[in-house]
């Protein structure tokens, strides 16, 4: 069996990096289950839980995703209970998820310097993801338009000040025709769910789940801790990563951060 120490051995800053954010992880599980709020762990996450029993040896971030309709109220409860230590970061909120950062830490990412450190939100994060009902379909064919528009006026892409200007013109259009779609089409979906409509672009979140996947939720252990998982993990997992159980080769093992300190 092949030692993954190597990347995350004890002692090493990506284990440190890791286990803060599995204290991060505790909070948030803490408060989803006092105010019962269904969450599980996902994508890279999940994975990890399965194949390794916690961290891909060399993943960096940890992701958990609850409904949409419970988005505000996970936020408001975690404002007022999260120990000093952790607070909620919304710059991410209008994309549909926010983050749970630690003050206790700074992280550089590539193309970023040292300025970076003062800039809000910098320390580790758990990325807090939601999915509502809709389909793959309706997402696809709205992140070519509402989503490109969205990220044009963000400045996230590029490419002309024409598109850009058209962008503002479109995006209140755009943005009336999903919130029709959520108030109409719910029924039509049946039991299907899809990611943060409309603006992600990350394969992943074109995953499209079924309510008998994920309700209702079990346990996992991750780091010798228990945590929410998907009721089907096998159906996740292979809806994303398809063959999740082999190991990639280490040329595509990929570690984003750049630096991390964490402060005692």
């Amino acid at each position: 069996m092949e030692d993954f120490s190597v990347y995350n051995g004890e002692g090493t800053e990506l284990r440190k990096a890791q286990m803060r954010m599995v204290d991060i992880l505790i909070e948030i599980d803490k408060v989803c289950r006092r105010h019962d709020i269904p969450y599980w762990l996902d994508f890279g996450t999940l994975l990890g839980a399965v194949r390794h029993g916690g961290f891909i040896p060399w993943d960096d971030d940890l992701d958990v995703t609850i409904f949409k309709k419970d988005n505000r109220r996970l936020m408001s409860y975690l404002e007022k209970e999260l120990p000093q230590q952790y607070y909620v970061f919304h710059e991410r909120t209008k994309t549909g998820y926010f983050r749970v950062v630690d003050r206790k830490s700074m992280v550089l990412r590539p193309g970023q310097d040292e300025s970076a450190f003062d800039l809000e939100g910098n320390g580790l994060w758990v990325d807090i993801f939601n999915v509502e009902p809709a389909t793959k379909a309706f997402k696809t064919k709205m992140n070519g338009i509402h989503g490109k528009a969205f990220r044009r006026i963000k400045g996230q892409i590029n490419d002309g000040a024409a598109k850009r200007l058209a962008s503002y013109l479109v995006y209140p259009f755009t943005s009336l025709t999903i919130a029709l779609y959520r108030l109409f089409h719910l029924g039509g979906c049946k039991g299907r769910y899809i990611y943060n409509i409309p603006n992600f672009v990350v394969p992943q979140m074109f995953s499209q789940r079924h309510i008998s996947q994920i309700l209702p939720t079990s346990d996992i252990e991750f780091e010798g801790r228990m945590f929410k998982c998907p009721h089907d993990t096998d159906a996740f997992l292979k809806e994303t990563y398809k063959d999740y159980m082999t190991v990639p080769p280490k040329e595509k093992r990929q570690v984003h951060t750049v630096f991390v300190k964490v402060l005692e």
